[in-house]
């Protein structure tokens, strides 16, 4: 079975490779053109509100303004292939250079969000299963739908409101707090500040970038914990109604070796292939979360770029985020077919 499914992942690779640099080349192309249909003025931007017209004039000609917009596209997509994204207006920096020094901060956001919802998720699911028609069920049954069907932006102000600033139990916003790290001297080794804390002994810093993660992350992990808790639950429910698990329960198997050994890599596998697409979808939730407590990530990278009609960082962020959404797609397509060929 194994030696048969091999082949076809490697053939459904190579078609998924083509795939994702099609639908990265068409957002290039939908996105330049969009940013362009705008009513703004780039040179103006690019020289400064208060430039003479002769700096506008050079900026326009540096920014290719003056070319037709094919021509602008053709220059662009040439940079772009280049590694070249061009530079921000905002931060006069290179936006590739921007997004992967953002990037760490969205990813150790998602994941410690992805984290909570799989540890929460997986048992709650399961025991909801296991106890179908009574009351906890019913109540893991509401929590998981009403938490896949708020807003995260709602949900993050919401938190912030009471845990923030009412209760003052955790802090509303920011990363981390930059007096205490000075004062302490931490310095970012991986951009993952909760892992650079650890590796440095830092456990001032651990502590304060865990308080500030904590309520960014709870509103990340929302969708992902009730999506796994319906979906671990759906399966469960199915399973433990087939026809082998009836007979091993006939045969006196207990059933804590029943659902380990039987039920539980039945489940896994098509809940992986589901978290791997939400993983993506999270992805994209947690940018509206950023905005809201002030996470220095991909998401208010992009947000402050559209704010403030930054043309060359709103091209960067979306087309890296259909092709980091493509490539996690693409990952848990392959394993999911390596877990199960058939």
């Amino acid at each position: 079975m194994a030696d048969y499914g091999m082949p076809v992942t490697y053939s459904y690779i190579t078609k998924r490779l083509f795939s994702l640099i099609f639908v990265v080349f068409g957002v290039l192309i939908i996105t330049f053109i969009l940013t362009r249909v705008i009513p703004a003025r780039p040179e103006v931007l690019w020289a400064g509100p208060h430039a003479p017209l002769e700096a506008i004039e050079r900026a326009r000609r540096e920014l290719h303004l003056d070319e037709p917009i094919h021509v602008q596209l053709m220059y662009y997509l040439e940079n772009f292939f280049k590694g070249n994204w061009g530079v921000s207006w905002r931060t006069r920096q290179q936006v590739l250079q921007d997004i992967l020094s953002a990037l760490p901060a969205t990813l150790e956001l998602v994941i410690v969000g992805f984290t909570i919802a799989i540890v929460l998720g997986i048992p709650l699911g399961f025991y909801s299963a296991l106890r179908t028609g009574s009351v906890k069920d019913d109540i893991i049954r509401t929590v998981a739908i009403v938490g896949a069907s708020m807003p995260v932006f709602w949900t993050a102000l919401i938190l912030q409101l009471i845990f923030g600033i009412w209760l003052k139990i955790l802090p509303a916003g920011k990363r981390i707090d930059t007096a205490l790290a000075l004062a302490t001297g931490f310095r970012p080794i991986t951009g993952f500040y909760l892992l650079d804390s650890l590796l440095q002994g830092n456990m001032i810093v651990f502590v304060d970038v865990l308080k500030r993660i904590t309520l960014p992350a709870i509103t990340v992990s929302l969708y992902p914990l009730s999506l796994t808790i319906r979906m671990v639950r759906s399966i469960a429910i199915e399973v433990l109604n087939e026809n082998f698990v009836r007979f091993l329960e006939a045969n006196g198997i207990s059933k804590s070796k029943l659902i380990y050994k039987h039920v539980l890599k039945n489940v896994i596998s098509p809940v992986i292939a589901s978290l791997g697409l939400s993983f993506g979808y999270t992805i994209i939730g947690a940018f509206m979360v950023e905005l809201v407590f002030v996470w220095p990530g991909i998401g208010y990278y992009a947000g402050m770029a559209l704010l403030s009609y930054d043309y060359p960082a709103v091209l960067g962020s979306i087309v890296f985020i259909a092709l980091f959404y493509s490539v996690i797609n693409l990952v848990v397509d392959v394993v999911h077919a390596w877990i199960d060929p058939s």
